[in-house]
């Protein structure tokens, strides 16, 4: 049966539909200024409803004007994330050269604050990226963005802006943007008493966006105002009724597609019906879609279903009655599988990605160690894939040992910062040799043992800058550390690597057994006790400097003196979710387990309804709905879940899967989604869906109820 009619629409009601970005992966960056946004508070602006707003002006110049809603080239990311970051690509402006002074302005709408900075372009070839951040703060000699309305007149054809505005004594600046030419907003009409604008003659496909400025009598600019555009919204609803809406033949503004099909079903009778939904790149023909489409008309689904089933046998089994954790289980199967994609462009081997979610480009962007922990997972599913994916990073790693913060089919990371170059976290050799005990490929271990072993040895020499056995995080040292945001101590105390790095060394003790493990299976018995040997030396370091017993927690420590302060006395003691690693790495005794089991089973602290925090509960900067001040990541709770196995916590094990568990299946059934982080206070969880890390939760619970092989 065929739909009745098959329609598009720009969106579900008769709003502005808002313009979609359009990104240049290709393009270098012009001239990038970044930042936080901060809060008078020294919280950062992660406002999100409504999120805040930025404008640049170049030498007070108020002819052009760039802000939040302007693209980054070689970035797909948002200007504003929900991290409490901007970022802006001023190479918008025409002739931008150097000694040209530019303004960034920042402006919260929630809080009603202000915040400013002023940077003279320097070295636009050198050093094209530039840190400004932000400090917000109350202004009350600012005037109030306009609140501007849109009528669309003449079919599509003339654009009137309307505002209201208390203050008699200001006037107004009006800017449109061209979307189809360029990313910064050209000056309609300036000083004008009237509060509205009429925009003639707009005519084809052309997309405009428009916003209103006030200035008072002091010289002082407002933010600009939320913008609008000249894209009429429609309603699928009352598509009979309006057959018309669609207008000035803007056919890229689609985002509504509606196929009305009537049937009627007697009692007890059924009817089933596919919807097919096909997806390429702009420079496929549409024949070719239409082609690909029709052969899913004919698609057997029950070979699909036969074929999946075959692909899912060589899982083990999961031995729990729970029916909701089944469906966890087997789902957690089927976004592994789903993420992985074939080889392409630099990668010669198949390779993951972190997200299906299409608008977030950095979860497209290429693999890295922490997201490669679910191989330990996904090698029981595709062995051989869990193989190749590592194989990845071996390819293109540097002579000198070091493999890039991210590596993909288009991409090789780096993140030059101070001189150094940003690695990822070293789980590489513990990956490595727990994939082996999975796939048992010999050839693999061997290829994979001298990769390790050349990583680790370029970790331990480029991150050990003061020589004294302890390691730091090094080049973006935020990035590097994993815990990219919102972190307590990077947050409130200092830059990663002022300090030993207290998850750094424990991964390093983990990279050294695994090296010896993989050694004494090759054979390599010498090799194999040096590698003991390494890891008792660092253990015992971290042990004697890292471990605080008044508190009965492990800690980072100062570089300098190895004390527990930097700026004052123990404000290093920041109980975060690293001080259980040394439970996972298996360098605490069993004395010092027991009093982080002590801590980790306090409810005030660790012990939430759906997990283990990110930070533990009692710490003011604790946010159970934040980044990495709150929630519970499963990944970082899958490695609490091996330390308590090591120690022998069964029971305690068992308890915490069911309670990461719980908040995961409530999602499942609520939004069908495996999300970033989850709540570890009530049944929430964001920010990016179908989340690869999530996806290892098929292995805290293959351990703690399932048969290995």
């Amino acid at each position: 049966t065929s739909p009745e009619r098959l329609v598009s629409f720009r969106s579900f009601d008769w709003k502005p539909v808002a313009i979609p970005q359009q990104f240049d992966l290709q393009r270098k960056p012009g001239y990038v200024v970044w930042g936080r946004l901060v809060h008078s508070n020294g919280e950062r602006c992660r406002h999100r409803h409504p999120p805040p707003m930025l404008q640049v002006m170049r030498q007070g110049d108020p002819k052009m004007l760039i802000t939040e809603t302007a693209p980054r080239w070689g970035s797909s990311d948002p200007n504003v994330n929900p991290y409490g970051y901007y970022g802006l690509e001023l190479g918008h402006f025409p002739h931008l050269a150097n000694g040209q002074v530019v303004i960034i302005q920042a402006y919260c709408p929630q809080t009603g604050e202000w915040g400013e900075v002023v940077d003279t372009v320097q070295s636009l070839e050198k050093h094209p990226i530039v840190r400004k951040d932000i400090q917000l703060r109350p202004l009350s000699n600012r005037p109030l963005p306009p609140e501007v309305g849109r009528d669309v007149w003449g079919s599509g054809t003339e654009i009137r802006l309307f505002w209201e505005y208390p203050d008699t004594t200001v006037r107004f600046a009006v800017y449109r943007r061209d979307y189809r030419k360029e990313g910064v907003y050209r000056l309609l009409a300036q000083n004008r008493r009237r509060q509205f604008y009429t925009d003639r003659n707009i005519q084809g496909d052309q997309i405009y966006g428009y916003v209103v400025l006030a200035r008072d009598r002091q010289g002082h600019w407002s933010m600009h105002s939320p913008e609008l555009n000249n894209i009429t919204g429609s309603d699928f609803l009352t598509d009979v009724k309006y057959p018309n809406q669609v207008q000035n033949q803007v056919k890229d503004m689609v985002r509504v597609v509606a196929a009305p099909l009537s049937f009627h079903l007697a009692p007890g009778q059924s009817r089933t019906f596919r919807v097919i939904r096909q997806v390429a790149r702009s420079n496929v023909s549409i024949s070719f879609l239409l082609k690909k489409a029709q052969q899913g008309v004919h698609v057997n689904l029950e070979t699909v279903i036969q074929e999946d089933e075959k692909r899912l046998s060589t899982v083990p089994p999961l031995n729990v009655p729970d029916s909701s954790l089944q469906m966890l289980y087997w789902s957690a199967w089927n976004l592994m599988s789903q993420l992985m994609l074939p080889p392409e462009g630099k990668c010669h081997f198949n390779y993951y990605v972190f997200s299906r979610e299409p608008q977030w480009g950095w979860g497209h962007g290429g693999q890295v160690f922490h997201e490669s922990l679910t191989m330990l997972a996904y090698a029981y599913l595709d062995p051989q894939g869990a193989m190749d994916s590592q194989r990845i990073y071996r390819e293109r790693q540097h002579r000198d040992g070091y493999i890039n913060y991210r590596t993909g089919p288009y991409l090789d990371e780096t993140i030059p910062y101070k001189g150094g170059l940003t690695t990822s976290a070293p789980w590489y050799a513990w990956e490595n040799w727990e994939i082996y005990r999975i796939t048992h490929d010999r050839e693999f271990l061997k290829e994979m043992y001298n990769s390790s072993k050349q990583f680790y040895r370029y970790v331990v020499k480029h991150r050990d800058q003061d020589g004294d056995g302890l390691c730091e995080w090094g080049a973006h040292a935020v990035l590097e550390s994993v815990r990219d945001a919102q972190v307590a101590v990077w947050d409130e105390i200092t830059w990663p690597s002022a300090v030993e790095a207290l998850d750094l060394n424990c991964m390093l003790v983990q990279e050294a057994r695994s090296l010896a493990a993989m050694a004494r299976e090759l054979g390599k018995k010498r090799e194999a006790r040096r590698w003991e040997k390494e890891a008792r030396q660092r253990q015992q370091k971290i042990n004697r400097w890292m471990w605080d017993a008044q508190t009965g927690f492990y800690y980072h420590v100062d570089k300098k003196d190895h004390d527990f302060g930097i700026h004052q006395p123990n404000d290093l003691k920041r109980k975060e979710i690293i001080g259980f690693l040394p439970l996972w790495a298996g360098v605490a005794d069993s004395a010092r387990a027991a009093r982080l089991v002590a801590h980790l089973t306090n409810p005030d602290e660790f012990w939430r309804a759906y997990g283990i925090p990110s930070l533990s509960a009692d710490d003011p900067y604790y946010n159970p709905h934040g980044y990495w001040n709150g929630p519970v990541w499963v990944e970082w709770n899958f490695l609490i879940v091996e330390g308590l196995l090591r120690y022998g916590y069964r029971d305690l094990a068992r308890q915490l899967v069911q309670r990461v568990a719980k908040n995961m299946v409530a999602q499942l059934q609520k939004n069908h989604h495996f999300w970033e982080f989850y709540s570890p206070d009530d049944l929430w969880a964001g920010y990016h869906r179908q989340y690869i890390w999530a996806g290892i939760i098929n292995r805290i619970l293959l351990d703690v109820f399932g048969q290995r092989k």
